[in-house]
């Protein structure tokens, strides 16, 4: 595995030299072009989706996925940080940021008891515009569409810096469908036939759309039974559950806005 400070450099000059497109959720596609898992390759410039960066003791390199709620938050996955690294850096394109404070809910105890949640802050603003926590509407309906990002392994077993390294867009996206609601802690998706999520997508947003036609994050992704040291993703087909920690619960709202106030919201 490389050196903590030759894959933070790599990754410097991979996101400055991310191409352009919209936001996320700005359009009716999740991305552009086919590319993860039966999924799509996004267009980053101006993306809040963000590669984290985790450097453990070690000096070796863990990659999840989070994204920006505000100016100086990043909204990840508490089974992310639980290791407690000694240094966590985020990216956007265009934008590298050193984690001054992490905050892991009070409630986490593991990924299968949910409250899978953590904030990633930083001191200088990211001027990028966030993704909202969706406020205006609960839960999906059974086999509604929802969307999920994140920068982890893809469908040809590369991984981020294999994608940052060969030119590729490292950020990707997929369509699911939401599959249920657990106790309001739990959410679950299963594949819709066109991708879904692996290894290093962990903390990525899952977004859904509210009355208005607006796209809201409501939950990070988790975990699957799925997903093991011989398998990376989750498959595509065969209506297997992936599992998020939902955002929409009062613990969870009271646990972001207690260390990002100014998140967006929708």
């Amino acid at each position: 595995m490389k050196p903590a400070r030759q894959i933070i450099f790599t990754i410097t000059c991979g996101v400055l030299m991310a191409c352009g497109g919209g936001g996320v959720g700005e359009t009716s596609s999740a991305c552009t072009t086919l590319k993860i898992n039966g999924g799509e390759s996004c267009q980053e410039g101006g993306s809040p989706v963000a590669a984290v960066l985790l450097v453990d003791q070690n000096n070796l390199i863990g990659t999840c996925t989070g994204a920006l709620i505000s100016g100086t938050a990043i909204l990840t996955a508490a089974h992310c940080v639980a290791s407690r690294p000694k240094g966590i850096v985020v990216a956007v394109p265009g934008h590298t940021r050193t984690a001054s404070s992490y905050f892991i809910h009070p409630r986490y105890r593991g990924v299968e008891y949910g409250y899978d949640l953590a904030i990633v802050k930083f001191a200088d603003p990211i001027p990028v515009a966030p993704a909202p926590l969706l406020v205006s509407k609960g839960a999906p309906a059974q086999g509604e569409q929802v969307v999920a990002y994140g920068v982890g392994t893809d469908e040809k077993g590369a991984v981020f810096l294999d994608r940052l390294n060969s030119g590729d867009v490292p950020l990707k996206a997929t369509y699911l469908q939401f599959a249920g609601n657990q106790n309001g802690v739990f959410y679950e998706t299963i594949s819709d036939g066109s991708g879904n999520t692996c290894r290093g997508d962990s903390g990525g947003p899952i977004l859904a759309r509210n009355q208005s036609n607006q796209w809201g994050i409501i939950a990070v992704t988790s975990f699957s039974l799925f997903v093991s040291n011989e398998s990376s993703c989750i498959p595509v087909s065969g209506g297997t559950l992936a599992v998020q920690s939902t955002v929409q619960n009062k613990d969870a709202m009271d646990f972001i806005f207690s260390v990002a106030p100014d998140a967006a919201v929708k």
